[in-house]
C-alpha cells in the first residue's frame, strides 16, 4: 500500500500548538510513535511508555529517516541529538489533531469497530467482505485475504490514522476496526466517530494488564460511551452485554442480538444443521425471517453471522441481498480453519471462553473422540492456565499439551500450570515441540476423529525467549497431513 508523497511544512503542521523556530520550513511526510514504523522524511513523537521512553529509540529513529523528534517539553530531551527537537504541550493529546492536519480527515468514512473478548477479527474479517471494505485488526490492514501486518490488534493512533489515509487514496471508504481494550484504555482511536460499534463476549483475558474483570469490561464499554456512533449491536446473550445493552437502551441505534430466544432481541438467530463443511439456519430480523447457509463451522460462526445479517438489515439490504453476501463470505485464517475435510481445525482460541466455544461447537461434529492440542502464552495472564486445563480437560477425549508463546518463561512451568487445573494431569500427553506435538495428534487421530489445534491460529511465528521463528500451526498441520498418508 503506497502513501501519497505528500510534504507539509511543520510550521503548518504545528500551526498554534508551538513555536517551530528555525525549523519552520522543515518538509514532514508523516508521524509516527513506533521507531519501527518510520519513514523517511516522517516526524518521531517520543512520549513515556509503560516500560520506557521514546528518546530510547532516537538513534533507530534517526537511522529510519526521522528528521525532527516531537516531544512534550525539549526540557525532556538527550543533549547532544543528532536531529531537532520540538517540544509539543499536551502532545499526546494533540496526537488526532496532528493526525488529521497531515493525512485527512477520515469523517468522511465508513467506519466500524467491533470490540469483545472473542470474535474481534472473525467478526472484522466476515464484516468487511460483506461491505466490501478492509479492515485494521490483528490479521493487518486492508482488504480480508490482501492485508499488511502490523503486529497489534490495534496499532496506535498514529498508524491508525495513517492506515486510514492510505486506505482512502485506494478507493476504499468502509473499514472495520478492531478495537481491543488496550486500546480503547490507551485511546488509540481518539477522535474517530463510527457508523456502528459492536460488542461480541467478554471473558478472561489481560487481566495482567487490567487487573481484574471490572476494569477490562469498563475498558470494553468505552467505546459505548466515549466515541460517537449511530448504531450499536450488541450480544445479549452474553451477561456482560446484556448490562451494556440496559445502559444503552436509550440509544435509538441500539440493535441486540442472541440466540437465546428472548423476545426482547432484535435480532435472533435459530441455529439449523451443522457439519464439518459448514452451517445452515435463521434470522429473525425485525420485519423479515431470513434463512442463512454458509461454509463457516461451529455454533460460535453462527454468532458471528448475526452480527453480519443485522449490521447489512440496519443498512437496507433486501433478505435476497443478504442471504447472497453471507452465503459468499469466506472463513477466516485461524479461526475454526478446517483442513482436510474438517478432521483438522485451527483456531486462535488462547482464552478460557473460547476453548470452551470452539470444544463445544467441534463436539457437535465430531463422531469420533475430539482431540485438542494447545499451550498458553508465557509472560501473559497466568490465571487462565489452570482454567483453560479444566475446560480441555472436560470437553476434549484426548489432550497434548505443547508451547505456544513460550516468551521467557519457562515451557513446561507453562505446561504445570495448565495441568493444575485438570483432575487427572497425567492422562493428557506433554510434547513441548509444538510442531511434534501437532504431528502425534494427527497421527494417532482415527479417521473420525476431530483434532483442534488451538492457541496460535493465524500466526506465523512462535517466540521463544527473545527470538521471533517462523511458525505456522497450518503449516505444521499440512505437513502432518501429508506423512500420514
Amino acid at each position: 500500500m503506497s502513501e501519497r508523497k505528500r510534504r507539509t511544512r511543520l510550521a503548518d503542521l504545528l500551526h498554534g500548538l508551538t513555536d517551530t523556530g528555525a525549523h519552520a520550513d522543515l518538509a514532514v511526510r508523516g508521524l509516527a510513535m513506533d521507531s519501527r514504523c518510520l519513514r523517511p522524511g516522517d516526524l518521531f513523537v517520543a512520549l513515556a511508555g509503560a516500560s520506557g521512553h521514546g528518546f530510547d529509540h532516537l538513534e533507530a529513529a534517526l537511522a529510519a529517516g526521522a528528521v525532527a523528534v516531537l516531544c512534550e517539553s525539549q526540557d525532556q530531551a538527550p543533549a547532544g541529538g543528532a536531529m531537532p527537537v520540538i517540544g509539543v504541550p499536551e502532545l499526546r493529546k494533540r496526537l488526532p489533531e496532528l493526525a488529521r492536519r497531515l493525512w485527512g480527515d477520515p469523517a468522511q468514512m465508513d467506519l466500524l469497530a467491533v470490540t469483545g473478548t472473542n470474535g474481534k477479527t472473525s467478526v472484522a474479517w466476515l464484516l468487511a467482505q460483506a461491505l466490501d471494505g478492509a479492515m485494521i485488526g490483528t490479521l493487518g490492514v486492508g482488504r480480508p485475504g490482501e492485508q499488511i501486518s502490523t503486529g497489534l490488534t490495534t496499532p496506535d493512533v498514529l498508524s491508525v490514522y495513517r492506515a486510514l489515509a492510505e486506505l482512502r487514496e485506494v478507493g476504499i471508504r468502509t473499514v472495520v476496526l478492531e478495537a481491543s481494550s488496550h486500546a480503547l484504555d490507551q485511546e488509540r482511536l481518539a477522535g474517530l466517530s463510527f457508523s456502528t460499534v459492536i460488542f461480541t463476549t467478554l471473558g478472561h483475558d489481560h487481566l495482567d494488564y487490567h487487573g481484574d474483570l471490572d476494569h477490562y469490561a469498563a475498558a470494553k464499554a468505552r467505546l459505548f460511551g466515549d466515541y460517537a456512533s449511530q448504531r450499536q449491536l450488541i450480544n445479549r446473550d452474553d451477561a456482560f452485554g446484556a448490562r451494556l445493552a440496559e445502559r444503552l437502551s436509550g440509544s435509538p441505534g441500539l440493535v441486540t442480538y442472541g440466540c437465546d430466544g428472548r423476545a426482547s432481541l432484535d435480532v435472533t438467530g435459530r441455529l439449523g444443521a451443522i457439519a464439518r463443511t459448514g452451517l445452515s439456519g435463521e434470522v429473525q430480523l425485525p420485519d423479515s425471517l431470513i434463512a442463512v447457509r454458509s461454509r463457516l463451522l461451529g455454533r460460535i460462526n453462527f454468532m458471528n453471522l448475526l452480527v453480519v445479517v443485522a449490521e447489512l438489515d440496519a443498512r437496507g439490504f433486501d433478505a435476497r441481498e443478504i442471504q447472497r453476501r453471507v452465503e459468499a463470505l469466506l472463513p477466516v485464517p485461524g479461526r475454526m480453519q478446517a483442513l482436510a475435510g474438517g478432521r483438522v481445525v485451527i483456531d486462535y482460541a488462547h482464552t478460557p471462553d473460547a476453548l470452551e466455544n470452539v470444544l463445544t461447537s467441534l463436539r457437535e461434529v465430531t463422531p469420533g473422540e475430539l482431540w485438542c492440542v494447545f499451550g498458553c502464552g508465557g509472560d501473559r495472564d497466568r490465571a487462565k492456565r489452570p482454567l483453560m486445563g479444566r475446560i480441555a480437560e472436560a470437553l476434549a477425549d484426548r489432550i497434548v499439551l505443547t508451547d505456544d508463546n513460550p516468551r521467557n518463561e519457562n515451557s513446561l512451568a507453562i505446561i504445570r500450570e495448565i495441568q493444575a487445573g485438570m483432575r487427572h494431569p497425567n492422562r493428557c500427553q506433554v510434547v513441548a515441540d509444538r510442531a511434534q506435538a501437532i504431528a502425534r495428534a494427527i497421527r494417532s487421530a482415527a479417521a473420525e476423529d476431530v483434532v483442534l489445534v488451538a492457541g496460535k491460529g493465524h500466526e506465523i511465528e512462535q517466540v521463544i525467549g527473545d527470538r521471533r521463528l517462523p511458525f505456522s500451526d497450518e503449516q505444521a498441520v499440512r505437513e502432518a497431513l501429508e506423512v500420514a498418508a
